[in-house]
Parts: structure tokens; sequence; C-alpha cells
């Protein structure tokens, strides 16, 4: 979504305005959308939730299966789904670590910028709200806007100890997605990882009473019941042959190029 990435300063930017639309055409070509615990309900009953490769430590929605292609996002920019990911909300600001030390012990070690992408569209509108007072302070809009990217940087490091547990026990495993259309193979996706329920039901008991105890299950059976988003609701509009679920096989795994990889994308 971010074309640039540029610090929020009352100095540059006094006069900036950002407008609330529900036009998400910005968000057309996200395929993932990192996710945090505190919004894994809400996740779990409209998108598949997966675990990709890409060294985040977070779990995503699973929000398209063809690079650049967002299933939840349609011809007119209205997204398709009931709960919009943070991640897809937060746009166009976000927080970026800073090595500027901290005024004080209390401040804590980590120190972040708050950064906006010039280019968004909620820019380019007059009649937007004022991001700043005539004092250079943030408005009460803008503070709402930094409240919510405050809550999901918080909630970060709690979430990557869970998916590090589930991790930790040998319970991520890696699957290839097929994408069929009319009964032919059409996509490929690669470098995401799902919980191996076979694996799970096996664990000794010690092992599920540390995974319970370290607050991960919740995650785990979200993910699980998550993959039942691959037969209702936008992907299984956009790709009908997911919700077809011949005798015997589970429909999340009917389908296995190097079209679409997710290593790279966060």
């Amino acid at each position: 979504m971010f074309k640039r990435k540029e610090a929020l300063k009352p100095a540059q930017h006094g006069g900036l305005r950002v407008f609330e639309t529900n036009d998400y055409s910005y968000a057309r070509g996200e395929v993932l959308a990192p996710i945090v615990f505190d919004e894994m309900a809400d996740i779990a009953r409209e998108y598949p939730i997966v675990f990709p490769d890409n060294q985040s430590g977070l779990p995503c929605a699973l929000l398209g299966l063809e690079d650049g292609k967002n299933a939840y996002v349609d011809d007119q920019g209205r997204w398709q789904g009931i709960y919009i990911p943070a991640h897809i909300r937060r746009y166009p600001f976000m927080l970026g670590q800073t090595d500027q030390p901290a005024a004080s012990p209390a401040q804590g070690k980590n120190r972040y910028l708050v950064l906006f992408d010039p280019d968004a569209p909620h820019f380019q509108d007059a009649n937007g709200h004022p991001v700043f007072t005539p004092a250079g302070g943030l408005t009460q809009h803008a503070q709402r806007r930094l409240a919510l990217l405050e809550s999901i940087q918080k909630a970060v490091p709690a979430t990557q100890a869970l998916v590090a547990a589930i991790d930790a026990l040998g319970l991520l495993v890696e699957r290839t997605i097929q994408v069929n259309k009319d009964g032919k193979l059409t996509n490929v996706v690669k470098g995401l990882k799902v919980v191996d329920e076979k694996k799970l039901n096996q664990l000794p008991e010690a092992d599920f009473v540390s995974l319970r105890n370290t607050g991960a299950l919740p995650l785990v059976y979200a993910h699980l019941l998550s993959w039942a988003n691959f037969r209702q609701g936008p992907l299984a509009g956009k790709y009908p042959d997911l919700a077809a679920k011949p005798a015997g096989k589970d429909p999340a795994f009917l389908f296995e190029s190097d079209i679409i990889g997710f290593s790279g994308l966060s």
C-alpha cells in the first residue's frame, strides 16, 4: 500500500488534512494482512488465517490467492467484509522505529516515529480532517489515528510470542495451495505455514498444557476454524472451486507454480 514513507512533522506538515474514505482501492493489491491477537476472533469469522514464512512472526489474514488481487475489494473499491483488518485501516499512517535515544528510562528502549504515505488518496481532498492544531499538536481525529497505531504495536510482541510457542512444538508445517478455476489449475500459492491438526492431536499432555498456559490455544483454534472461509465469502466468490468439497478431502488443500510466494510480503 505504501508508495512512500515520510516522517510526520508539524513544522513541515502543519496544513496536512486526512480524508476518511470508504474507497479501499488503495488496498486492491494486498494479499496478506498481518494481524494481532486482539483482532483474532473477528478475523477468523471472515478470513483464512495463515502463518507466512516471511520472518515477521505474525499470523496473517489471507486476502487473495493471486499476486496483486485482493478478493475483499470489489471493482468499486468497497470492502467485502464486515471487519476490516487493522493493517488495512491504519493506512495511510504507520509507526517506524527510530534510533533516537529515549528522553527518560520510563519511555522504554523502543521509540517510534509516525510515518505517512504522502501519495495516499486520503490527502488529496481539501475537506479532510486537519492532522495538526494551530499550536502544532495532534488534533483529536489524529489522536484517534495514533491510538490505533499504538494498539497494534503494543500487541505485536505478545502475538509473536504466541506464534513462537506454537512453532516451538513443531506444529507449523508448510503447505502449498493449488488454485483451480473451472476444474483447471490456474495458480499455486507457496510460502505459508499452517497448524498440523494431526500433530496437535498427538501432542504429549505436558506440551498441550504448556500451549494452553502460554495462551496460544485460542490462536490455534481460530486458525483451524478460519479455513471455512475458503468455502464462503469473497474468496469462494472469486474461486468457486474452493467451495466444492470432494469426498475425503479438506477443501483448504485442494490447491499445490511459483506464481505467487509469500516470503517477501509483510
